[in-house]
Parts: structure tokens; C-alpha cells; sequence
């Protein structure tokens, strides 16, 4: 058969007799071998502008080694921080600049992350918490404590790790120390997590999921602490080790939770997980690491972070992603990661130098206006609603010409997962019934609203 391209080359020599159907036989002219060599090398061309396609050996495969996202294995010579590498056994990386922007196999690549606000960006109740206890701070974190006298405050910082693309952390001040530790003390900062969120995780089956916490910290203090996660719907606890090496230096931490094939994860809106670091663990919280345990484990041993008023932790870049491998951190825009704390708690405030309008109101009687006001997100749940003083708000409205009067009363009515009316009440009957109105901040004070449907 007439070799018309170098795909129908064989592999036994001496079946080779002609190249594009130049003779190449034994006793061939001379003049055959140079026009033969001439089509083998307009072969080879087509070859390495694909036109021709080869037929992969069967017997071996084309190796590479790993590479990473910084030196991918296979990339052109004109860019070699972008193309593919082998992060892990049965993972395909794809990286852009060197920085990881995909991945198949062990880990998911679209909203990998299952930590709302792991770059402490978003913080609408404010940027500074003095002595907080049981109380949220920046939105989604939460700093809880049982028996300890340990007092901290916190605060928004820009300390960052240098050169990670995080502009925020959040920085735990000790400004009363607990050193020692009785077996009731217990302080946990921590996340909590939408159980619908996770039904991914398969909790309960065989298939249940590993995950990978993967964090930056700077703490004062080194030593080995416990980082931890728990199933309020299973009662489990398990809780895993990370060492802090060396005092105040940004650290970039990893630590794996295993799949809890006996866990119980609820479809619903309540809290499925619980995550976060055990600052403080008295005997009582302490247990096997590693492990699942119907337990209370926050720790693996007893310890305090807390124990000097010169101890500082600050925190960011907390990623919580399926997989037994930390991928690089998945950063998003500052109104994405706003919108989704938003479902869970929105603060609306008028600052005496902003504008005054709320709303159209509905004069529903001679004293009340109502105003409806729609959610920027759905709420997880119906939400629990707070006003300041009701004289911060008051109504514009005609009463043979434009009136403003503060409320005497501030309310929310018919609540759901997407909106409220506020209800401003004022002292005298001055309103007419089904005429509009607005409702506003009163001329000189800061007026706001708190929107909590928090897990």
C-alpha cells in the first residue's frame, strides 16, 4: 500500500518501500531516496502543524512529572506559569499566571469554598468589638466562651500575609488573660454553616466526604492548638491539630477532616457544621484527634491561647473546601461575599451626613404610616428585626404643607424571607388615611436597622 502520509508509515522497516509514493525500494534510483527525503520532511511539517493525525501507541503513555501551579508540567515556552500539572494522585490542576484556577478530580472547582467571608472583607455590625462574648463580629465569625474569665477584643486589621492577595484579617486581642485552666474553660471562634450547603459532603453514607481546612495565622503564642468541626444534627465532634511555629509571623496552615460516615447533616436552613479554632480547652473538651466522636473533642489537649494579655491571633484566608488537598484560596469580588453574609444578617444605617429617605410610606390611620422594604437578599429564615430609638426616624408628610415629625414609636410587621413594613407611629393624629408619606432618618441623628436571621 502507497505510504501518503507519515500516520501510514509502518513499524517494520522493511514493509517502509515508498514515501507519498516515491519508490524507495531495494535498487530504487538515486534520484528516489532525495525526492523521498524531500516528502518525508513535508510529512514531518504536516506533522507539526497538526494536520496530520497520529495514532497513539498503545503499548506506553507520555509522562510528565507533577510540575505546579508556579511550573506547570506541560505549558508553551512562551509562558511556562500557565498550563497543566498533577497536584495530587488522580487530580489535574490548570493553572493561569501561575496561580491554580481549576482543578478535576479530589477537589470541586466552582464555589469550592464553603466558608462565607474567609477573607474578612465584609464586617457591617463595625470594625472594632470590645470585650466580645458570645457575639458575632465580622459577618459569619462568632466568638463563643463557656467558664473562662479570658476577655478579648476584636477588630478588623490589614495586618495581612504578605503577598496572598488578602487586603483584611481578623485580629483577637487578649485584654484579660486566663492561664489557668480549669476543666469547665472552653473559647472558640468560629463559622457556622447553612446545612442545606452541605448535602455534597454525603455525611452519612459510605461516600461521605473529606474536607480540607486550609487558613493563614499570626499568633503571639506557638505551640500546637486544635482546630475543630461539629455536627450540631449528628452530635459529633472532631477536632485536628495545626502548629503554630513561630511567634508573630504569618503561617499558612492545613488541616484535613475526614468523611463521618455516622454523621447526620440535615437538608434544611439550620446550622449544619461548625467550624473553627479552640483558643481555650479545659479537660472537659478535650479527646481523641482525628477522629469522629459523639464526644465533646474541641481539643486534643488542654491549652490556653488566651493566657497573656500580650497574645494576639489574627486570621484570614479560611477556605473549607471537599477533598483531601488545599487548593489555592478562591477570592471573590467584595459585593458577591457581601450578598451572601446578607442573607444571614443586613444592617441598614443613615449617618447624619447621608441622605434621609427610607421609603414611601401608606398612611394606614391617623397616626401610623407603614413602609415596605424588601430584602437585598432572601433571608435565611424570617428574621428578628432592631431600630434604634424611634426618635432617630421620622415622617414627612402634608398636612396643609410638608410636616416632619419624629416617631414616638418604630416597628416591623409582616416579616418574611424577603421583606418587612416598618411601622412609624407619631404622637398626635395628624396623618390622612391613605395618603403616602416618607420615612426617614430624623435631621440629626444616625438612624439604623438590624436584619438578623443568623444560624
Amino acid at each position: 500500500m502507497a505510504k501518503n502520509s507519515i500516520a501510514d508509515y509502518s513499524a517494520t522497516a522493511a514493509s517502509n518501500t515508498d514515501i507519498q509514493s516515491v519508490d524507495i525500494d531495494e535498487g530504487c534510483a538515486p534520484s528516489g531516496i532525495n525526492n523521498a527525503i524531500r516528502e518525508l520532511m513535508a510529512d514531518l511539517a504536516d506533522m507539526n502543524a497538526g494536520t496530520t493525525v497520529l495514532t497513539s501507541p498503545s503499548a506506553s503513555v507520555l509522562t510528565l512529572a507533577d510540575g505546579s501551579s508556579s511550573a506547570p508540567a506541560l505549558a508553551n515556552t512562551g509562558d511556562t506559569n500557565t498550563g497543566i500539572f498533577f497536584p495530587a494522585a488522580d487530580t489535574v490542576g490548570v493553572a493561569v499566571g501561575g496561580t491554580e484556577v481549576w482543578r478535576f478530580g479530589s477537589n470541586p472547582t466552582t464555589a469550592k469554598n464553603l466558608i462565607i467571608n474567609g477573607a474578612m472583607t465584609v464586617a457591617q455590625r463595625g470594625t472594632s468589638f470590645t470585650a466580645l462574648a458570645d457575639a458575632y463580629c465580622l459577618d459569619r465569625w462568632i466568638y463563643t466562651k463557656d467558664a473562662t474569665t479570658a476577655v478579648i477584643d476584636v477588630t478588623q486589621s490589614t495586618d495581612v500575609p504578605a503577598g496572598e492577595g488578602f487586603g483584611k484579617s481578623v485580629k483577637i486581642d487578649v485584654t484579660t488573660a486566663d492561664a489557668s485552666i480549669a476543666a469547665a474553660d472552653l473559647a472558640r471562634f468560629q463559622t457556622r454553616l447553612e446545612a442545606q450547603n452541605l448535602t455534597q459532603l454525603k455525611y452519612g453514607s459510605a461516600g461521605a466526604q473529606t474536607m480540607t481546612l486550609s487558613f493563614w495565622i499570626k499568633s503571639t503564642k506557638t505551640g500546637t492548638f486544635s482546630a475543630f468541626a461539629f455536627q450540631p444534627d449528628g452530635s459529633r465532634f472532631y477536632n485536628a491539630s495545626y502548629t503554630v511555629n513561630v511567634s508573630n509571623t504569618w503561617e499558612y496552615k492545613t488541616v484535613t477532616i475526614t468523611g463521618d460516615s455516622g454523621g447526620t447533616i440535615n437538608d434544611d436552613t439550620g446550622t449544619g457544621l461548625i467550624v473553627g479554632w479552640t483558643l481555650i480547652a479545659g479537660t472537659n473538651w478535650t479527646g481523641s484527634a482525628d477522629t469522629w466522636s459523639g464526644n465533646a473533642d474541641y481539643a486534643g489537649s488542654s491549652y490556653s491561647m488566651l493566657d497573656n494579655t500580650s497574645n494576639d491571633i489574627l486570621i484570614t484566608g479560611v477556605q473549607l473546601e471537599v477533598g483531601s488537598v488545599a487548593t489555592d484560596f478562591q477570592h471573590e469580588d467584595y459585593g458577591t461575599t457581601l450578598a451572601k453574609c446578607q442573607r444571614y444578617y443586613n444592617r441598614h444605617t443613615w449617618n447624619a451626613d447621608s441622605a434621609q429617605d427610607i421609603g414611601v410610606c401608606f398612611l394606614q390611620s391617623t397616626t401610623s404610616a407603614y413602609c415596605e422594604y424588601q430584602f437585598p437578599v432572601d433571608m435565611r429564615a424570617e428574621p428578628s428585626v432592631t431600630f434604634t430609638a424611634a426618635a432617630t426616624f421620622e415622617v414627612l408628610y402634608n398636612n396643609s404643607g410638608l410636616v416632619q415629625t419624629d416617631c414616638s414609636a418604630i416597628s416591623a410587621s409582616f416579616i418574611d424571607e424577603k421583606q418587612m413594613f416598618i411601622v412609624g407611629t407619631i404622637g398626635s393624629a395628624n396623618f390622612t388615611i391613605g395618603e403616602s408619606a416618607l420615612l426617614r432618618r430624623d435631621s440629626s441623628d444616625t438612624a439604623y436597622f438590624e436584619i438578623d436571621a443568623e444560624l
